[in-house]
Parts: C-alpha cells; structure tokens; sequence
C-alpha cells in the first residue's frame, strides 16, 4: 500500500473518530432505555470512549480502500465490508453490547449486512443518477458545438 494511502487512511480515520463518543452516548442510550444496563463504573466508560473511538477511526480510514484504483471495486466491497463488520463485532464483544454466543452472533451479522446493503444501494444508485446528469449535460453540449 503506497503511503499516501496509509496517511489518507489515519487523516480520514482521525476525522471521524470524534464521532465515536457520539456513536457511545447513542448506544449508552439505547441499552439503558432497555433496560440492559444501570450505572457504569469508570472502567466500563472509559473503555466504551476508548473503542467507540477506535471504532470510527477505523470506520472511517478504511474508506480510503475505494482510492485505490488498481483494486478492482468487488474486491474493494469485499475488503471494506470485511474490514466494517470484524470491527464492528469486536468492539461489540469487547464492550459486552453484544453477547458471545451464535444466536446474538448471527442476529448482528444479518442486520449488519442488510444494512450494509441497504447503504451501498443508496451510495451506488446515487453515483449513478450524478454519472446520468454528467453524461446528459456532456451530450447537450456536444450537440450544441
């Protein structure tokens, strides 16, 4: 990997990881108006800021995959997702969000990857309407010279 890839990768992940304390406060919430969770110690805090930061650097940076641009796109989406998911699931377990066991296992990989697609769905369709508008405009005027 050339390293303005690696420095692309640890700017963009740097930029997102403020979001992980938000992400944090989102899942404190949800898991305390569920009833999953009461008081926190300092320790399960501060583990939760320290992963949950982790988590979007990572998230983040690993955008940079679709820079590439000798990496073919399906082994780019494979990568990425492979990358998103293991991240995801690890910060899960560690923190204890998410029970070590192959049912809560299996629920979190099918909602993670129904969502995944859902994202990229939205990402490509959007990409393909901009390339229509860009290749319409580009006829129009071809048309007119």
């Amino acid at each position: 990997m050339k390293h303005s890839y690696i420095k692309r990768f640890f700017h963009i992940g740097a930029m997102t990881a403020g979001g992980g304390p938000l992400i944090l406060a989102l899942i404190y919430w949800i898991l305390s108006a569920s009833g999953q969770i009461g008081v926190l110690s300092v320790s399960e805090v501060v583990l939760g800021i320290v992963t949950s930061i982790l988590l979007a650097f990572i998230s983040g940076g690993i955008s940079v995959i679709y820079c590439i641009e000798t990496l073919p796109l399906m082994w780019a989406s494979l990568l990425h997702v492979t990358v998103l998911y293991l991240d995801y699931l690890i910060i899960y377990l560690v923190n204890g969000w998410l029970n070590c066991s192959l049912l809560p296992i299996l629920i979190f990989t099918g909602i993670f990857m129904a969502g995944y697609f859902i994202i990229w769905c939205f990402v490509f369709l959007s990409i393909q309407n901009s390339v229509k508008k860009m290749n319409a405009k580009l006829k129009k005027e071809n048309q007119v010279e």
